[in-house]
């Protein structure tokens, strides 16, 4: 339960920092200015990274109508069509999942928050 509240926390400052946020099926698309994030907020899922693209549009057009396994294989070309560049598995802690995700965003991560 405690996971599952700080959770819900790190979805909240996904959410200020979004210029949009879609809810697609059970997933929210977070529109930010360098990158879009794919999230399904459950242990066990993975947060999927994407490089920022030129047409929202045409970007939610294609990943509405693909699977995640055709991302992470690559068929058709995909991957690399949306900008894909990689996932974090959701893992029992937050904290080490945000300072994995702003890591991959090229932020600087707090250390203070990490449980190495």
């Amino acid at each position: 339960m405690e996971a599952g509240l700080r959770r819900f926390s790190i979805n909240k400052q996904l959410c200020k920092r979004a210029r949009r946020l879609y809810l697609f099926q059970s997933e929210y698309i977070f529109d930010l200015e360098k990158a879009v994030i794919i999230e399904t907020p459950q242990l066990g899922h993975a947060t999927y990274l994407f490089s920022k693209p030129v047409n929202m549009t045409a970007f939610l057009s294609v990943y509405g109508s693909v699977t995640k396994d055709d991302i992470r294989r690559n068929r058709g070309n995909l991957a690399e069509r949306l900008g894909f560049l990689g996932r974090l598995i959701h893992g029992l802690s937050p904290q080490r999942w945000l300072k994995d995700l702003k890591l991959r965003m090229g932020e600087s991560a707090d250390y203070a928050l990490s449980e190495d």
